[in-house]
This record gives structure tokens, C-alpha cells and sequence, in this order.
């Protein structure tokens, strides 16, 4: 499932390419078609990004994008809209830009190829979205009872995006401790937990607690006040990282890179191989259907 930097980046790219401008928006897989008569023909003001999901804010109504486990969203056109092509799960794709820019009228887009839940188009290029969670078109009562249920995102924090009908600083990194004191399970378990933190998936969850030596089996309530702020910083730099890089990479040391180039993380999936930092072996177990990594020798 992507982790909330690839949201974070997919909603900046739509700001930059879409926002502002009058768009079409259909369902060529029909599942989506009540909700694309909604937007279609109308301009976007803003689109923004909270932990896993999106919102594109259009005049009074709001579409939601959770693309969950099989969601993306590809995008072609002319080079300045296309992007990176694909923000999302893994998808094959051809050339996502077309060569020549000299022409300037309007993009003609490609007919839709497999099941696509919603098609977005501009003057410079289309959209589509394909096999996500949520698609929907919320009221404004609705979004704000959907984002009510979210924890804070430090990518939201760090931006200074405004909080519709929250009070000022319920993204913050008191809130976020204030949220471990509520809960009744391990940290590790309530990293996961949306509610608790937005935009945290298992990438993010083991590499945080391994470069903060916290292990994650401590009862969240119990994790010191410094330790949770230091965890609170750290997967707010990480994530900052990742949507600067369009990746994530944990793993940055000059020395332990040296030793394999391709390796980009401290624990995940490096089950069974000596930590780099201690030589202790590292460790993976199933936790509320997700595999947890960790270093024992590092996190006790």
C-alpha cells in the first residue's frame, strides 16, 4: 500500500497540472459514474493530501481517493503534465509523454485501457485511476467527518496546511503523543494505526523504530514522552525525504551503503541477516496481518 509521501506527491502534482483549470471527468469502468457527473465540467480549487488519502476540493464538494492496496493513478500527456507517470501500485505502462511539443492544442487521450474507476482530463493530457478503495464525492459534512477519524500527518504539520473544523493544533506532535496514551497495544501496532498517526505503513514503522533503538513491542502508553517526540520527529523527516526522492530510503551512512549499493533500508525485509549496527540477527513476525521487522540486539 503506498505510504503517505507518495500522496503527498501525487496531490502536488495535481496542484501543479490540474487545479484551476475546467476539467472532463468520467467513468470508464462505470462504477464510478454518478460521482464523475459530479465533477465533470467544473475547476478544481485545491487538492491535498492527509496520511493515505486524498481530497480534491471542488467548490463545495470534495472528491476522496483512498488508493489502498491496488489503487494508481497514471498519468499521460505532454511532458509537463505526465510527471513520473504513476503514483501508486505498480503498473505496466508504455510512454507516458509525447514526444513532440510543438504542437499546442488540446491532448487527445487514448482510450481507456482495463478497468478505469475515473478519468481526468485537461488541455495538456488525462489521468486515470485504477482499482482504488475509495472513490467517492463527499459534502462537506462528510469530509470532515471522514478526516475527524485521521491522526496527525507531519506532512501536513510541516506544510502548514489549514485543518478544516479542528482546532489549531490537532496536528501536532502532542497530539500525536496524547494519541499513544490512549491506546491499550504496543507501539508497533499503533504506528499502524491511522488514527493515531496518518500515513505510516510498514516501510516507515520499522525503519522509525529501529533509528530510534525503541522496540516495538513497549506498550504505546508507556513509551517516555522524549522518545515518543523523537519518534514523532523522525518519521516526519523520513516521510519529508520521501517526497522529495519519490522513494523510501532509511538508510543513508556512507559506510553501511558502500556494502551493497541496491540496499536502501536498516530492517525491512532484512530478516535473518546481521544488523549492520549491532551484528545482532533481525527479526520478523506477523502483527495484525503485517510483517514487523526489527533488531533485537538494537531495540530492547
Amino acid at each position: 500500500m503506498p505510504e503517505g509521501h507518495t500522496l503527498h506527491r501525487l496531490a502536488q502534482h495535481l496542484q501543479r497540472v490540474v487545479v484551476g483549470q475546467t476539467w472532463q471527468v468520467s467513468s470508464p469502468q462505470g462504477r464510478f459514474a454518478a460521482g464523475a457527473q459530479r465533477l465533470d465540467g467544473r475547476v478544481p480549487q485545491r487538492a491535498e493530501a492527509w496520511g493515505k488519502h486524498l481530497f480534491v476540493h471542488v467548490e463545495e464538494e470534495i472528491w476522496h481517493v483512498h488508493l489502498g492496496l491496488y489503487g494508481a493513478f497514471s498519468f499521460r500527456g505532454r511532458r509537463r503534465f505526465a510527471g513520473e507517470s504513476t503514483y501508486g501500485a505498480p503498473r505496466l505502462s508504455g510512454s507516458s509523454a509525447y514526444e513532440e511539443e510543438s504542437w499546442e492544442g488540446p491532448v487527445v487521450p487514448a482510450a481507456p485501457e482495463g478497468a478505469v474507476r475515473a478519468r481526468i482530463q485537461v488541455r495538456d493530457g488525462w489521468a486515470d485511476l485504477r482499482g482504488p478503495a475509495t472513490c467517492a464525492v463527499l459534502e462537506p459534512a462528510e469530509y470532515a467527518q471522514v478526516t475527524r477519524r485521521l491522526g496527525p500527518d507531519p506532512l501536513r504539520e510541516a506544510a502548514g496546511e489549514a485543518q478544516s473544523g479542528l482546532s489549531p493544533d490537532v496536528h501536532s506532535a502532542q497530539t500525536f503523543v496524547s494519541n499513544l496514551r490512549r491506546r491499550r497495544v504496543s507501539i508497533g501496532a499503533a504506528l499502524m494505526d491511522q488514527q493515531v498517526i496518518a500515513g505510516i505503513g510498514n516501510i516507515y514503522r520499522a525503519e522509525s523504530l529501529f533509528c530510534e533503538r525503541i522496540s516495538p513491542d513497549i506498550p504505546a502508553r508507556e513509551l517516555a514522552e522524549d522518545r515518543a517526540l523523537a519518534l514523532w520527529h523522525r518519521v516526519g523527516a523520513q516521510l519529508r525525504d520521501g517526497v522529495a526522492e519519490g522513494r523510501i530510503i532509511t538508510l543513508r551512512s556512507p559506510e553501511h551503503s558502500s556494502r551493497d549499493e541496491a540496499r536502501r533500508h536498516h530492517v525491512y525485509k532484512y530478516q535473518g541477516t546481521a544488523c549492520l549496527r549491532c551484528a545482532a540477527t533481525i527479526q520478523a513476525r506477523e502483527l495484525n496481518g503485517r510483517t514487523l521487522y526489527w533488531c533485537p540486539g538494537c531495540q530492547n
